[in-house]
């Protein structure tokens, strides 16, 4: 399954460059109908059918395709976001933030569904569905890879609650214990026969994935505001999974990869040879840097290198919110990245920061 980011996010070469608003047409059904799937948890009663499950990979390919030929909307974005989730685990999902934030600072004003009169409820109700999915999807994805288990978060979490139930009452162990849920003991035993490039793989994915929800929080709010969805479930959730993952590479003596994450495994590994090429920067001065003004259009430089050579890669985004961080006063950086102002209150308090824009002394 090949993807191609260029164009996903390019122009279209109609009368409109969004196109057109499929919202009532086949194929938003025929997407509906391949994410459809049924619970097997229900109870069938007397009428026992085949489960339905979802076509993801249907799902995928349909999405593309109207991406790159028919329509730019945030529905179907949104949509393929959370099928290379389910499809790709952590990297899909990174890399569907990625687009989402890429179509939304290109194309704002023209994406669908369209804001009518100012109205951006449909937008923001996307979104919303958007972060409401990820937030359980990032708990359920697989955090061991092991013939002992694909274990996910939920599981982890499970897991110790049965242990803290044991411990309280050891006389109920069998009753505890009933019911296939999953013990500390095969949670580990899953974990010691992970692999620890996978673990290291999958820490990465999560960085790459949080950062990019990051971006993409950072575009939604320089047009939404207040009125924007709220990131902080997701946010918390992707922070849990990969301090998760963090301790379990530590625990393997895995290297993990700088802060800085690379682009999404998968997603770079699919992409045609001429867009996964990856020239080499230009040397340095032999006096490297000499001033801060230097350095920060340097910070330009790599984001708009990344940018061209890697448009898939967080990279270009983080160095350019780096350099436009590296303008800012401390107050100006905390109002930025602390939307709740109880905290941003206590922070300039703790730092002795004035709120009217300067530093404390």
């Amino acid at each position: 399954m090949n993807f191609d980011f260029d164009a996903l996010v390019r122009p279209l070469e109609l009368p409109s460059r969004c196109g057109e608003d499929l919202m009532f047409s086949d194929v938003f059904d025929d997407i509906q109908e391949a994410r459809r799937h049924d619970d097997p948890s229900l109870d069938q009663g007397e009428w026992v059918t085949e489960l339905k499950e979802a076509d993801w990979a249907r799902v995928v390919r349909l999405c593309s395709e109207l991406l790159a030929s028919r329509t730019k909307d945030l529905r179907i974005a949104a949509w393929l976001a959370e099928a290379l989730a389910k499809t790709r685990g952590l990297a899909g999902l990174g890399y569907g933030y990625l687009l989402l934030a890429r179509l939304c600072e290109n194309y704002w004003d023209d994406i669908h569904p369209q804001a009518e009169e100012g109205d951006q409820e449909l937008r923001i109700g996307t979104l919303d569905w958007l972060l409401a999915q990820s937030a359980r999807l990032v708990r359920e994805m697989p955090i061991t890879d092991s013939d002992r288990g694909r274990y996910a978060y939920v599981d982890l979490e499970a897991a110790r609650a049965l242990a803290q139930a044991l411990e309280r009452n050891p006389a109920e162990a069998a009753v505890l214990a009933a019911g296939g849920r999953v013990s500390q003991e095969q949670f580990d035993a899953a974990l010691r026969d992970t692999p620890t490039h996978w673990l290291v793989d999958n820490l990465d994915a999560a960085r790459a994935a949080h950062e990019a929800l990051g971006e993409l929080q950072q575009v939604i709010d320089a047009r939404l505001g207040a009125e924007g969805p709220a990131f902080g479930a997701t946010r918390e959730n992707l922070a849990a999974v990969m301090a998760v993952l963090e301790r379990f590479v530590a625990q393997a003596g895995g290297m993990s990869a700088a802060p800085v994450p690379p682009p999404v495994p998968d997603v770079a590994a699919a992409l045609p040879p001429s867009t996964a090429a990856r020239p080499a920067l230009a040397p340095s001065s032999a006096g490297g840097l000499a001033s801060r003004e230097q350095a920060l259009r340097q910070l330009r430089e790599v984001g708009e290198f990344f940018r061209r050579t890697e448009p898939h890669s967080p990279v270009a985004y983080l160095a350019a919110k780096a350099a436009r961080w590296g303008e800012m006063s401390l107050h100006e950086w905390l109002r930025t990245v602390l939307k709740d102002g109880g905290a941003l209150s206590h922070v300039e308090e703790l730092l002795g920061v004035d709120p009217q824009g300067g530093d404390g002394g």
